[in-house]
């Protein structure tokens, strides 16, 4: 049987226990099945069920300099960065709007 298959079958015989009101002691007995893998399936569900706080990912940031840019160190282009995200480069201004970052870096870590 496929895992999938066995995570919906468990799925629904813990669901049965549940509705059933019988301790896992008394269900597990009844049904033929150990209690070690009733709990043993009952923690996988579980651990499928509560999704992991998605982990940030770090993103190499580096200053876009030209010789341009050497020469005029008041220039606002020196203040602009690039963001490099896996095969993706963003060049972001100085004057650039938080808000619209956040919403860019969000659209990024679909791909």
């Amino acid at each position: 049987m496929a895992t999938n298959e066995n995570m919906l079958l468990w799925e629904q015989r813990i669901n049965e226990r549940n509705k059933s009101g019988m301790t896992v002691k008394e269900w597990c007995e009844k049904n033929g099945i150990t209690k070690h893998k009733y709990n043993y399936w009952n923690h996988k569900i579980l651990a499928r069920k509560e999704k992991p706080v998605e982990e940030m990912e770090f993103t190499e940031i580096t200053p876009i300099l030209s010789e341009c840019d050497n020469l005029l160190s008041n220039s606002s282009k020196s203040d602009d960065f690039q963001i490099l995200y896996k095969d993706i480069q963003v060049t972001v201004s100085s004057n650039f709007n938080q808000n619209s970052l956040a919403e860019l870096m969000k659209v990024l870590q679909e791909f």
